[in-house]
């Protein structure tokens, strides 16, 4: 069984390569083994790579945390979902990057016949992350929401997203290609923080009130001057830290605007603690694709060995949108 392996801590082009392994144990009590079609890689790919996500598995171990795939095996308990295709997110540190996974049956939800896999693959993370964003901060039509690197995964899911919820959306990205991006998924307006003050342009955009969500999946220094793009009462969802650790925000800060914090990480525990919540997103979400509302914006495709350049890329912030990787080359 081929599998792509991470052994050591760093950039993923250094230590990632692919391995032929033994395959997996018959899968045990609710336990399935999925034959593995296509994959959606993230950010967090890169950070388990470089050993700085919160999860963080010794290596050697396989990154990867969404597939589409179809069910191969199934342990006692799970044999509703024999020969079932399916999306889902495989526990660390055995991730998806491989040709078979063998998970926990809760983690995977049936993939409707009409969404092909490369789309499918696209769905998990960032659409999961960018709907339960939207809902913890309790988004209302009319509301205006600013949505940051909005040329990425998350960022363009939370895009289309707040726009099928009837808010207004701003975003901010790099350059002029990703802003006009950003403008095709739905966004009334694009900033590009490379030629100005993004806050500024926040408040010319708002006449000086402020956003009422912010969807905030880079961190660092963008956390902290987001809080002054808050409107009264707004709510600022913080999703990841692509740009670094935010710093530490003194309460008052939030106390004078009567502003909301709120912190999200979907993958690592919304699909244990809340599986009904995150079953019922699927169908929305998948339901949202099948109307056409929602687009998954796949920009590239790559074979397993392509991974760790296509992984590089992410780091660097080279990419728009999501790669998808084929493990199954007979998914065209």
């Amino acid at each position: 069984m081929r599998r792509l392996i991470a052994t050591g801590y760093g950039e993923p082009d250094q230590v990632l390569t692919v391995a032929d392994l033994p395959d997996d144990p018959p899968p045990g009590p609710g336990q399935i083994r999925i034959a593995i079609a296509t994959v959606g890689l993230n950010f967090l790919d890169v950070m388990l790579c470089r050993g700085s996500y919160p999860v963080r598995p010794a290596p050697p171990f396989t990154p990867g945390v969404e597939l589409a795939g179809r069910v191969v095996a199934t342990g006692t308990g799970a044999e509703a979902l024999a020969d079932a295709d399916v999306v889902a997110c495989p526990a660390l540190p055995h991730g998806a990057l491989g040709e078979t996974v063998t998970i926990d049956a809760a983690l995977a939800v049936p993939r409707p016949a009409g969404i092909d896999p490369v789309v499918a693959a696209a769905v998990p993370v960032t659409y999961q992350t960018a709907w339960f964003a939207l809902e913890r901060a309790a988004v209302r039509p009319g509301e205006t929401v600013l949505v940051h690197a909005g040329a990425g995964g998350v960022g363009i899911a939370a895009t289309q997203l707040a726009a099928a919820r009837g808010a207004r959306v701003i975003c901010t990205a790099g350059g002029p290609a990703k802003t006009a991006l950003c403008r095709d998924n739905g966004a009334d307006v694009a900033i590009d923080y490379l030629v100005g003050d993004f806050v500024e342009a926040v408040r010319d955009a708002t006449g000086g009130a402020g956003v009422d969500v912010i969807v905030d999946p880079v961190g660092g220094d963008v956390f902290t001057r987001s809080l002054d793009c808050l409107a009264f009462e707004g709510r600022l969802v913080a999703v990841g830290a692509a740009g670094g650790d935010p710093p530490p925000v003194d309460p008052m800060r939030l106390i004078a605007g009567n502003h909301t914090l709120i912190g999200l990480s979907w993958g690592s525990a919304y699909p244990w603690t809340r599986p009904d919540a995150v079953a019922q997103a699927y169908q929305r979400i998948f339901d949202l694709i099948t109307a056409g509302t929602v687009r998954p914006p796949v920009n590239r495709v790559v074979d397993l060995a392509g991974t760790p350049a296509a992984l590089a890329d992410l780091a660097d912030r080279r990419t728009t949108g999501k790669i998808i990787v084929r493990i199954d080359p007979r998914e065209q």
